[in-house]
């Protein structure tokens, strides 16, 4: 179970940075604007999703 929470972890905290490098490439590095970071920032839920559930799961491994 902690194999699946570590590799979850790992793909979800590569969403972030892939899908600010993808926008960074399609506006070539020009016009940062709200919606960019937005979306940036939306897309690091998941990631705390997995985080929240690995935390109340972390009690279930021991017993």
């Amino acid at each position: 179970m902690k194999r699946l929470f570590t590799y979850l972890q790992i793909i979800t905290i590569a969403f972030p940075i892939i899908i600010f490098s993808v926008y960074i490439i399609m506006d070539e590095g020009d016009q940062f604007t709200d919606e960019h970071y937005l979306i940036t920032g939306l897309s690091t839920i998941p990631f705390l999703i997995v985080l929240l559930i690995k935390l109340l799961m972390s009690g279930a491994d021991k017993e």
